[in-house]
């Protein structure tokens, strides 16, 4: 199914009942057009003068770009309120899925029979079957061990990661392009550092048509 606004309002409020005896105060839902999650709860937080934070501003955020089955729609709700409850009540977990996350996700998959996991990892089945065309802004990297791996840059982070690559000590070497191979759909879009190390004949293979970028300053374009 593709989750929707309303299908999202009436399953918080159900599990609200259901599963956190109704503390959950209402909050905005929003749709999201996102490949790369199915939900979100966004925030705003501040520091503490403790060294803890405050968290405010939350907003329910679905994607409604991919078609998924209901059971894992679900899930996926009851993942993000499990967030919702623990940073609406100033908990100060261990890490994003730490250890009262772990504790609330276990005890309601064993009490309600559900399924919910700390993340949704698409297939190679799904990974293969999204064939839409898009724009890519691709670092080709090479490791000092020879290995080989991709950034996949969003349009914000391209500057400041084209300068921050080259810094990690363990790269050898970064070639930006620019592409439209589907293959690159799978990777989310970085920003920050984060590399995906890829085999260089697979790298290579979908390189091929790409086109190499070049800088100039605070231009960047494609290489003549």
């Amino acid at each position: 199914m593709i989750a929707s606004i309303d299908y999202v309002k009436r399953k918080f409020a159900e599990y609200n009942e259901r599963c956190f005896e109704g503390k959950l105060e209402p909050l905005p839902f929003r749709l999201s057009s996102a490949r790369t999650f199915l939900g979100q709860v966004r925030f705003k937080r501040k520091p503490n003068f403790d060294g803890t934070w405050h968290y405010s501003d939350f907003i329910f955020v679905i994607s409604s770009k991919r078609d998924y089955p209901e059971t894992e729609v679900e899930d996926t709700i009851l993942h993000e309120m499990i967030h919702y409850y623990i940073l609406s009540n100033q908990i100060q977990d261990t890490s994003p899925h730490g250890t009262v996350f772990t504790q609330m996700m276990n005890d309601i998959n064993k009490r309600f029979h559900r399924n919910i996991s700390i993340s949704h990892r698409r297939t190679k089945e799904e990974q293969d079957k999204d064939t839409e065309v898009r724009q890519h802004l691709v670092c080709a990297i090479r490791f000092n061990s020879g290995d080989t791996g991709i950034t996949i840059a969003a349009k914000t982070r391209l500057f400041q990661l084209w300068d921050q690559l080259p810094r990690v000590p363990e790269i050898a070497e970064c070639r930006w392009y620019f592409s439209k191979d589907p293959y690159f759909n799978r990777f989310p879009r970085a920003i920050s550092l984060k590399v995906y190390r890829i085999p260089p004949a697979e790298l290579k293979e979908h390189l091929a048509h790409a086109l190499p970028l070049e800088r100039n300053g605070k231009k960047i374009r494609v290489k003549r």
